[in-house]
């Protein structure tokens, strides 16, 4: 096939590259989640009322409508330069954010800061792609999987420097700072990719659009956040309501769940060097999620088995998210992998987008049986779809060059 996905003529990427490029990964999501532990001051602040949500939300919205136009950016400017754009248009977001002097301006400033994330999730997997092949390749994805979980653990190790009034600017200009450090030292070491020729800018994206083999891996990726956004949203009221804790202690089992998802993240790039099948993975990662996510809905004998039974949730889920190794292996043409990386990512963003609002109604109409019904269906549809890419929409010369068992 031309332009082959896995090249071996090109030079590998070093497991510093790959490092960098992830460390950006994880930065540029903590634009999510850099509001959680100052939201409470910034919500008196600005009198953000009903609103306050959205300030921590409104970056995941952008991927969610951007992710497709940020991969035809890639495919037309090359990847490097889109990250180190994306990178300049975050740190700006931060700078305006901290000075923020109302909550019209600071939403504002959000949505800037949303415009860079969407354009380094894309860029950053194109550019982890294109540098990589073989068992480095899915190692290298399946770390880059757990970014996000990563970025929400990251703030939390400093919420207490940003308590207070007068220090909640740093949970800004901290992030600026260290993306501006990361920037540096990406300007001279990562790897120019070159674009797309002219003439292929647009077919590339529009043979992307008409292949299935995106959508459904997408879609997987995005049953997978439904349940996980879903359940940690209202677990903390699960934990307190079963259990008699404080919100604090609730809440910290959240941290430790995205914890263990980020292990069964990086578990998933050794299983399958080892040529586990796709489909096996995402059965078992499945059977532990349904079966800790079912689990939490009912009381317990105790709280520790609680956090147990939830660690076994996440650590499910990251096994299948792990999976994102598979995103190669369904480009039509390595010309186009920013279109492939933007077509994946902007359909699991939904997941990301819907899995929270569905878990709180489903609470309230239907009680713990409609929501375990929604973790069971979605769980597998994440089978099925694993089953579809990997046996009929991945051409067998990419499943075999990637280093992926197929069955």
């Amino acid at each position: 096939m031309p332009g082959n996905l896995n090249d071996a003529g090109e030079a590998q990427g070093s497991w510093g590259l790959i490092l960098l490029i992830y460390a950006v990964g994880v930065l540029s999501a903590a634009t999510i989640s850099q509001a959680i532990p100052i939201i409470g001051t910034l919500a008196r602040l600005f009198h953000a009322g009903s609103q306050a949500g959205w300030i921590i939300s409104i970056p995941s919205a952008l991927v969610a409508v951007g992710a497709l136009l940020a991969g035809w950016l890639v495919d037309r400017f090359g990847d490097k330069a889109v990250l180190l754009v994306g990178s300049v248009i975050i740190i700006l977001g931060d700078v305006g954010a901290a000075e923020a002097a109302s909550l019209r301006w600071l939403l504002g400033m959000r949505v800037l800061e949303g415009v860079g994330y969407f354009c380094i999730s894309v860029a950053a997997l194109a550019i982890l792609t294109r540098t990589t092949h073989g068992k480095r390749r899915n190692s290298a994805l399946a770390l880059w999987s757990s970014y996000i979980p990563m970025s929400f653990a990251l703030p939390f190790l400093f919420a207490g420097e940003f308590a207070g009034i007068d220090r909640w600017r740093w949970a800004f200009n901290g992030h600026a700072l260290m993306l501006a450090a990361l920037f540096v030292i990406a300007v001279f070491v990562l790897p120019s990719g070159r674009p797309a020729a002219g003439g292929s800018r647009s077919a590339g994206l529009a043979t992307v659009l008409r292949t299935p083999g995106p959508y459904v891996l997408g879609f997987t990726f995005a049953c997978m956040a439904f349940m996980q956004t879903g359940l940690l949203s209202i677990l903390p009221q699960l934990l307190t309501g079963q259990y008699g804790i404080s919100i604090g202690v609730a809440g910290s089992v959240g941290t430790l769940g995205m914890m263990c998802k980020a292990a069964g993240c990086l578990a998933g790039g050794p299983l399958l060097n080892h040529r586990v099948p796709p489909v096996a993975i995402a059965g078992a990662g499945i059977a532990l999620a349904i079966a800790g996510g079912v689990s939490l809905g009912f009381p317990l004998p105790s709280f520790t088995l609680a956090i147990l039974t939830s660690c076994i949730f996440f650590f499910g889920a990251g096994l299948v998210v792990g999976l994102w190794a598979l995103v190669p292996t369904v480009a039509p043409d390595r010309t186009c992998l920013g279109a492939v990386s933007g077509v994946v990512t902007q359909v699991a963003i939904w997941g990301v987008l819907l899995g929270p609002p569905a878990a709180f109604a489903a609470q309230a109409q239907g009680g713990w049986a409609l929501a375990s019904a929604g973790i069971i269906i979605a769980g597998a549809l994440v089978v099925l779809c694993i089953w579809l890419v990997v046996s009929r929409m991945t051409p067998r010369a990419a499943v075999a060059g990637s280093g992926v068992a197929a069955h």
